[in-house]
């Protein structure tokens, strides 16, 4: 069943999801919270609470799962940025992350934490394909394997390892790329 949404410029078909957008929503909203790390709040100024607000703020806004199917509503930023809001989202908390380095521990919580909710948020865009997806164990275990991998390169400390440093992130960057393209290899003859 569908439902008709009508809109100024265009009209937009949207599925009903299958009952996890609030899910996903939360698990959105722990990822925003947590790629700010936490562990620094403790003694900073008032003032620095603006970006965990804004992160959770853009969490609760962006992090559902976006189930409407890709018509477009016009070509500005605003209508590009609400139907690409899921990947806009990803990218900022990776950017959070990105500015102040967590320690190692809380950079593989985030890691694990972003995957899952990519995993997710496409489970759900998909409708019961995409939800048949997660239940592959070899496409789950390529996907967190190829994370593991990468951040397992970006930990290393360079200084010790010399001019090795580059092989072994090359390297894992390599298994990382056959972890996708096995899962990707599956995810095509599967269906």
């Amino acid at each position: 069943m569908t439902t008709t949404k009508a809109s100024t410029s265009a009209t937009t078909t949207e599925t009903p999801g299958p009952g996890l957008d609030r899910p996903v929503q939360l698990l959105g909203c722990a990822l925003a919270l947590l790629v700010t790390d936490p562990t620094s709040w403790a003694g900073r100024p008032a003032v620095d609470y603006v970006v965990p607000l804004f992160a959770l703020a853009a969490a609760l806004f962006a992090a559902a799962p976006l189930t409407a199917r890709p018509v477009a509503d016009g070509y500005r930023w605003y209508a590009r940025l609400a139907r690409h809001r899921n990947t806009a989202f990803a990218v900022l908390c990776i950017v959070l992350a990105a500015t102040d380095p967590p320690p190692a521990w809380l950079a593989a919580v985030d890691a694990a934490l972003l995957l899952t909710y990519l995993l997710a948020v496409d489970a759900v865009a998909a409708g019961p394909p995409g939800l048949r997806l997660l239940r592959r164990p070899l496409t789950l275990l390529a996907a967190y394997g190829g994370t593991a991998a990468v951040l397992a390169a970006a930990l290393l400390p360079t200084t010790s390892l010399g001019p090795s440093s580059r092989l072994i992130a090359a390297l894992a960057l390599i298994g990382a790329g056959a972890a996708v393209a096995v899962a990707l290899g599956i995810r095509g003859r599967r269906g």
